[in-house]
């Protein structure tokens, strides 16, 4: 069961024994530079970001998400993106101008996000983040821009001390 404070909440976190599976998300990285998998990730904490170059919250939240990806990779923290855009041009323009310090997924078809379990997020609006613990299983998800600090709250729990 999620925990939420009254209602209909941009933020929801799943108590250990609630949280369920995040599906394998893997493909061409946008950069062109090689394949990116979650499952290559399993044992770290992932936070996947859903993005769009088109999308004024997602270039506002961007250079924090690089930020956090980069102060807390030693601590085994990745930051994967998940792009929409139809044009992987405009997806790399976006990285290029975001100095994104991360790599990103190409789904210009949304068929990644539907691999997402039901009702864990609302699909089709941008941006959102989830939050996946190390054995591979969503801690968190987060509708709308994530700031830093929020981030690093969500992820502190998860990260080994």
């Amino acid at each position: 069961m999620a925990e939420e404070a009254g209602g209909p909440s941009p933020l929801t976190s799943y108590a250990p024994a609630n949280r369920v599976v995040m599906p394998e998300l893997s493909g061409q990285r946008v950069d062109g530079d090689g394949r990116v998998s979650l499952k290559g990730l399993r044992g770290k904490v992932v936070v996947v970001n859903a993005w769009a170059s088109w999308c004024g919250p997602c270039r506002v939240e961007a250079p924090g998400l690089s930020r956090v990806h980069e102060e807390l990779r030693g601590k085994g923290l990745r930051v994967v993106g998940l792009n929409a855009d139809v044009s992987v041009e405009a997806a790399r323009a976006f990285e290029e101008d975001a100095g994104l310090r991360f790599p990103s997924l190409h789904d210009p078809q949304g068929r990644r996000l539907l691999r997402l379990p039901k009702g864990v997020v609302n699909t089709t609006g941008y941006p959102f983040t989830v939050v996946v613990d190390p054995e591979g299983r969503i801690a968190a998800v987060r509708v709308g821009a994530i700031g830093e600090t929020e981030l690093k709250r969500l992820v502190a729990p998860l990260l080994p001390s």
